[in-house]
């Protein structure tokens, strides 16, 4: 696994996702406390972090067969 590669794909993912959430919860969803929407969109952007840096930090499989 590529850590400096998953790392340089997750970090700008999870700070789009993480401001993107709070924009929508602010706009949309103003009833919810605070608090729960800051929890929320902390989660989205862990979540999302999570998977973009095990999806693209994984190495590119080479097929040396194929010349």
């Amino acid at each position: 696994m590529d850590r400096k590669r998953g790392m340089k794909f997750a970090l700008p993912l999870m700070a789009v996702v993480a401001v993107s959430a709070m924009m929508l919860l602010n706009k949309d969803y103003t009833d919810v406390p605070m608090n729960s929407r800051i929890m929320i969109a902390a989660g989205a952007a862990l979540f999302s972090g999570t998977i973009s840096f095990v999806l693209f930090g994984l190495k590119d499989a080479k097929d040396d067969t194929i010349k």
